[in-house]
């Protein structure tokens, strides 16, 4: 055995210099050659790519992330693990090679990252299985790695000190038996005892350095690695054979997020096999029946109907918990959660909402505010339009009953506190040219889902047999109509005010829609014409282009039968290719993600429900089917089966003869 690997001093900047292998994102931030480098900013927060895929189970909150070169992060601000192959010419490393791609596997969460190398491919496929014997006590990422070149390669699996948002600290690394244990955390099971180790840290460089110059190591050194700087880093290299596949497993993080502290603590060692977990194809089946519940839309707009798929599948990611769960950042906040519920009802995944629902239920405060979000009177809102698009969709009486205390207490906060606004605002109810642009659009956007949710309030408590509780919330809302109908006369100065108008009445299925249809197409208009190729812009800190915004704006021009709205929607596929998973914001030059989530719940929400609108537009008097027809759909069949609506089910096809 070799001695002790230890660092005690360096210099932070010599780490970059001495050639450290950057994950592709940060690569490109920090490359002055690259159009993605950053001038005067840290390259290592990730502002251009800032994607990934979630990888995980239905029966368990903790998620893994896959960047788009195959870098898997079991935890957020955990290490990573990288996939290295080694062909005749040189080692192939997925962050810098060219020849890289990525899919998933018939639309599920088992992605496919593919890596051309002489003679051929190697082909890395990670997927989540359920805890069990041989997986241990938590759920696991199988990363397994298949080489279907013509000659056999080497592979490493690599220990990084980053992730798909920025650095991570690793102190020290330890192999003890078939388990690498990093931090005190079991971090990757082996399949066996590796052929050859590297190891690396600020001083010595990185692992990479070792494993190219073939100096890796028969044995692991004595006392593991350490790293005051905390850049520890090691690859387990084996050999591949033609054909060959080899697997390891990653346990999942912690599934709480309100349990993440971050400390560092010693798990206890169990009995891991990475054979025991499943293979990729039965994960995919049983992925396919979990959506076997939702009504079956066939539309003739290239790529829509595999995304669809595969964004119900994240979907039941995103809700796997009782609480709506963003990977990068915890608890997704009121506002966002519902309209995942709504998205779920919508496709027919009422078990999911419920749950969701009744997660948001436990958060409500004595005075009927949601905990931590006092500020926002959205969150109330959202959350009782949430709970009457489920009773309506899923026909759920019971749940109805269940909340209709807490649904008249928080309907009485939300309308105690926009008035409350009102009056604590200058201008009163009317929104004019004396408001800043961005006060009108929090008004506005406020106003409508206030009036919106004491609607919905008010249907939930009579579907509860509360008539009088229904009856006073009913009146709440007819003393706000005065104000919203004179805030949506008032002149639409700013696009910001147009959008978050456009936004809050489409998403709160306002039915002032129905009354003002004239002035919505107007509101629709000045929004829509500030659009980029079918993106808006989040005008809000300037963050990005929002799918979520994109996709509100597009379910807009469907209600109006603008064919418009089809550019919402071909914008949101380019952006969500290859994987279908979109970022709460999007870089308007790199296309990838610039701030939040990777793979973020409200996007992949605003995206199903764009796609049902396209189908189907519904309000509280009847539905309109396929209320846009490009003219590329013209001639070609489209079917829509047992689709949830206010009305009931609904199944049709057209046939063209």
């Amino acid at each position: 055995m070799s001695a002790p690997v230890s660092v005690t001093a360096s210099v932070p900047g010599s780490v970059r210099g001495s050639g450290e292998l950057l994950p592709w994102w940060m690569h490109r931030q920090s490359d002055p050659a690259s159009p993605d480098v950053l001038i005067g900013e840290s390259a290592d927060v990730n502002t251009t790519h800032r994607n990934w895929t979630l990888l995980g189970t239905v029966g368990d909150p903790a998620h893994a992330a896959i960047d788009p070169r195959g870098l898997i992060t079991g935890r957020p601000g955990g290490p990573s693990i990288d996939w290295w192959v080694g062909a005749d010419d040189r080692w192939h490393l997925p962050s810098r090679s060219a020849g890289v791609r990525q899919r998933l596997v018939d639309e599920t969460p088992v992605v496919e990252t593919t890596m051309r190398v002489p003679g051929g491919e190697v082909i890395q496929r990670a997927w989540a299985v359920a805890a069990g014997d041989g997986i241990g006590p938590g759920g696991a990422v199988v990363i397994e790695l298949h080489n279907a070149s013509a000659v056999p390669v080497a592979v490493a699996f690599a220990i990084r000190p980053f992730g798909p948002v920025g650095r991570a600290s690793i102190s020290q690394i330890d192999l003890e038996g078939n388990t690498v244990v990093v931090d005190g955390r079991r971090t990757v099971h082996l399949p066996r005892t590796p052929s050859r180790v590297a190891v690396g840290s600020a001083r010595l460089g990185d692992a990479l350095a070792m494993v190219e110059s073939g100096d890796a190591g028969a044995e692991w050194p004595t006392g593991g690695v350490h790293c005051e700087l905390r850049r520890a880093s090691a690859a387990l290299l084996y050999p591949l054979p033609h054909t060959a596949s080899i697997r390891v497993l990653v346990p999942l993080g912690a599934a709480d997020p309100r349990a993440r502290r971050g400390r560092r603590h010693r798990e206890e060692q169990v009995d891991v096999s990475p054979a025991a977990a499943v293979d990729a194809a039965r994960v995919v089946a049983g992925w396919e029946v979990q959506t076997r519940r939702s009504p079956r839309i066939e539309s003739l707009e290239r790529r829509a109907p595999e995304a669809l798929r595969a964004a119900r599948r994240f979907a039941l990611l995103h809700a796997a918990g009782d609480d709506a769960e963003s990977w990068s950042e915890g608890l997704v906040d009121v506002f966002d959660a519902c309209s995942l519920v709504v998205a779920l009802d919508q496709q027919g995944l009422h078990a999911e909402a419920a749950r969701l629902l009744m997660g948001l239920d436990d958060r409500i405060d004595l005075d009927g505010r949601f905990e931590q979000e006092h500020h926002r009177i959205d969150a109330g809102a959202s959350w009782l339009h949430a709970v009457a698009r489920h009773v309506e969709l899923a026909d759920d009486v019971v749940l109805a009953s269940t909340v209709a205390a807490d649904v008249a207490k928080v309907a009485h906060r939300v309308h105690r506190d926009v008035v409350a606004a009102a009056s604590g605002r200058r201008g009163g109810g009317s929104v004019g040219p004396s408001w800043t642009a961005a006060a009108a659009a929090v008004r506005i956007h406020e106003l409508i889902w206030a009036h919106s949710c004491l609607r919905a309030a008010e249907f939930t408590l009579r579907a509860a047999d509360q008539d009088a509780a229904a009856a006073e919330v009913g009146a709440f809302a007819d003393e706000l109509e005065p104000a919203l109908f004179d805030a949506l006369e008032q002149p639409v100065g700013e696009v910001e005010v147009a959008t978050a108008a456009v936004v809050a009445l489409i998403e709160s299925d306002s039915p002032v829609t129905l009354t003002h249809r004239d002035r919505l197409a107007e509101v629709v208009g000045h929004a829509m014409a500030a659009t980029h190729d079918g993106a808006a812009w989040h005008a809000v800190g300037r963050r990005g282009l929002s799918p979520r915004l994109s996709a509100a704006i597009g379910m807009a021009g469907a209600r109006l039968g603008d064919a418009e709205a089809m550019a919402s929607m071909r914008w949101m596929l380019d952006v969500g290719e290859p994987t279908w998973s979109w970022p709460t914001a999007v870089h308007p030059r790199t296309g990838g993600g610039s701030t939040g989530d990777g793979h973020d719940p409200a996007s992949t929400a605003a995206f199903l429900r764009l796609v049902r609108s396209l189908a189907v537009s519904e309000d509280a008097q009847g539905v309109d089917l396929l209320p846009v027809v490009p003219t590329a759909w013209l001639g070609q069949p489209i079917e829509v089966h047992d689709l949830p609506t206010r009305h009931g089910r609904l199944s049709f096809a057209i046939r063209w003869h």
